[in-house]
């Protein structure tokens, strides 16, 4: 059994104090020969804040440091230029020293990393500022916002650079190679942020180091007439990288700072309320925060975080709502079910699921084995759940294909991948309700309900799949022949399908499963802001870089959206924990308590989910396709377990007696 201390070590791990705590060491070593070439392999491998030189590969002497932005010198170096000719004389700390006071050794010589020794001298390490920023964001900053430190646009001397998508590259690369800016914010015409560029930009791309070249021939031939417009230019926005993270001057100094621990990015820009760049926040103004507290001048304002709620799932009972319902469809399973559907095979990962799903619009797959028999089914809601048990911060994909998911590491380690992707053996769901071809339509919706699925897996007389109905095959049957009731009467109360604007994408998400909702509306006060869905999140991503790399978010941005639906304003992320805000989209459907509920069916098969106001234009609830679900459900249970309407007939008359 652990004891007190232990369990305060695991709930709430304690912050690093020493530098021995935050330790890294490099997994590649370099000598004074190493060549500039090899350097810059490792890095794009390896991306690390500083290289220590050995004089030797069997020694462990250190004859100097190497920067990332050594690297880059190989565009104006021959490709067998040495390390040795461009080193520089390392930091050295002792292992036993303060976090803080190496801290400020970095600041004062504004260096990106230090070499660790033990009290003998003996070489032991690295520390990086990465490391330092880990160990610092598990503690409370001096400064909370980062309205009191970051940097503002057009500060001389700054830091964090800014510049134009169109700007040519050679102009501000000098700058980024002699670490005079740790990174360029770009901006777009509106000064909108349209990108971040940094050298691991650069480093990544092999294509910078040996430059344009020569003109090519057309068609196989010298250019004779004239001069080839083939100049060898490189713009900022064929480098850069696209969606880049910002923060407001509203946003935690801590999330700031696990954001850059996590991704070692060390420039953020930081947005006003229209979007419009203000500033940056760099690494030292976060180091500057912990240390000191806010800039002179500036004070602190009210920090944005994100709201947690408690959400418990109700009886089905309870999500039902029974009362007595005797309007029967007459319609069975085999009138209504699928039966071609699209398939993934068990091994096939998270990024080839998303693609089917976007392809075929489907709403669910049959996960295949090697056999080709069926083994397990995968809905966009198991896509989703899936996604957020395994990591609520980030998505990362790797040359536009791979989607893997990524955790927060911990202080002092390399940035790696922690959690690889999953594949659909990991998704798939292998018990699942399951009917015969002549069960009502009413009986599915019940099935469906008990199980918390969306789908019902129809069998044949061997009891192997033959088909499925999903949620929306019974929607359109109630939109066909069910019965005729207003959005008023089915709609779930607003008070359970909406969720305030700050709570958190993990609370969203707990909300939107525990009541089998499709979506919730986002409201601030007596204002509506917005509709997360169950398709929104599952199909919608926007990348977001991890040095050099692609993390992906859900934000607004949309996939399979149309520009009228007006998610194109939106093309980066935040930094910090994502909030309901971050993944809502525009309200952009007027429905009323008095609509017929067929005549909005289309609507919310295309929206799965719309917000339900009354007369006075007030949200009154919000109408799901569950929703529709629910009320076939009460049909059957008014003809087969009559007993259970009777048992929550008592229930309601004890309640209004009480």
């Amino acid at each position: 059994m652990l004891k007190k201390e232990e369990v305060k070590k695991v709930v709430r791990p304690e912050a690093p104090q020493y530098v021995k705590d935050v330790v890294e060491h490099p997994p590649f070593r370099v000598t004074t020969n190493t060549t500039l070439e090899t350097l810059a392999s490792y890095l794009r491998k390896f991306p690390i804040d500083v290289v220590p030189v050995f004089k030797s590969i069997f020694s462990e002497d250190v004859a100097g440091v190497v920067y990332p932005h050594t690297s880059l010198l190989i565009k104006s170096k021959k490709l067998d230029a040495k390390i040795g000719d461009f080193l520089n004389p390392p930091i050295v700390v002792k292992e036993s020293w303060k976090i803080e006071n190496v801290a400020e050794i970095l600041i004062a010589e504004s260096k990106w990393g230090a070499v660790v020794v033990d009290e003998e001298g003996k070489y032991v390490g690295i520390v990086t500022l990465r490391g330092l920023l880990s160990a610092l964001a598990l503690k409370e900053p001096k400064a909370k916002s980062v309205a009191a430190i970051y940097t503002p646009l057009g500060e001389k001397k700054s830091r964090a650079g800014f510049v134009k998508a169109i700007e040519r590259v050679s102009k501000i690369f000098k700058k980024l190679v002699g670490g005079e800016v740790d990174g360029y914010v770009v901006l777009s015409r509106e000064n909108g942020a349209v990108g971040i560029l940094t050298i691991w930009d650069f480093v990544k791309s092999r294509r910078w180091y040996r430059g344009a070249g020569e003109p090519r021939p057309l068609f196989g031939t010298r250019v004779t007439r004239g001069e080839s417009k083939h100049t060898g230019v490189v713009r900022v926005w064929r480098i850069m990288f696209r969606g880049v993270a910002v923060a407001t001057p509203e946003t935690p100094v801590e999330e700031v700072a696990k954001y850059m621990a996590t991704t070692g990015l060390y420039v953020v820009p930081v947005v006003d309320k229209d979007q419009r760049v203000i500033g940056a926040v760099t690494v030292w103004d976060i180091l500057h925060a912990y240390l000191y507290g806010p800039k002179e001048g500036r004070e602190d304002i009210e920090v944005r975080k994100a709201i947690e709620i408690v959400v418990e799932k109700p009886t089905l009972e309870t999500a039902i709502g029974i009362r007595p319902s005797k309007h029967v469809t007459g319609l069975r399973a085999r009138d209504v079910m699928l039966t071609d559907i699209p398939s993934v095979n068990i091994r096939d990962t998270l990024s080839r699921i998303r693609k089917v799903f976007l392809r075929s619009r489907s709403s669910i797959v049959a996960v295949l084995d090697d056999g080709g028999k069926i083994v397990g089914f995968i809905t966009r809601r198991d896509f989703l759940t899936y996604i957020a048990e395994k990591s609520l911060g980030y998505w990362k994909r790797q040359k536009g294909k791979m989607l893997i998911l990524k955790e927060q590491v911990a202080p002092g380690e390399t940035v790696r991948i922690l959690v690889e992707e999953g594949t659909a053996g990991d998704i798939m769901k292998t018990n699942y309700p399951v009917v015969a071809p002549n069960t009502t339509v009413e009986e599915i919706a019940y099935k469906m309900l008990a199980a918390g699925t969306d789908y019902v897996v129809i069998v044949g007389e061997d009891n192997t799949p033959i088909g499925v109905v999903t949620k929306d095959e019974l929607i359109k049957a109630f939109k066909e022949r069910g019965r005729k009731a207003k959005v008023g009467e089915l709609m779930t109360p607003a008070e359970i399908a909406t969720v305030n604007f700050f709570a958190s994408l993990h609370s969203v998400i707990k909300k939107i499963n525990a009541y089998e909702l499709d979506g919730v509306v986002v409201t601030e006060g007596n204002d509506i802001k917005g509709v997360v869905s169950v398709d929104d999140l599952a199909l919608r991503p926007i990348e977001e870089t991890l040095r050099g790399e692609k993390i992906i978010f859900f934000t607004k941005s949309g996939v399979l959206r149309k520009v009228s639906t007006g998610l194109r304003r939106l093309r980066y992320s935040k930094v910090g924990t994502l909030m309901a805000f971050d993944v809502m989209r525009p309200v952009s459907l007027n429905i009323s308590i008095n609509n017929d509920v067929g005549e909005i069916i289309d609507k919310l098969l295309e929206n799965g989910v719309l917000p339900v106001f009354d007369e006075q234009g007030r949200l009154v609830g919000v109408l799901n396709k569950m929703d529709i679900v629910k009320d076939l459900a009460r049909v059957y249970i008014t003809y087969a377990m009559p007993e259970k309407v009777a048992e929550v007939k008592e229930m309601e008359r004890e309640i209004k007696q009480s």
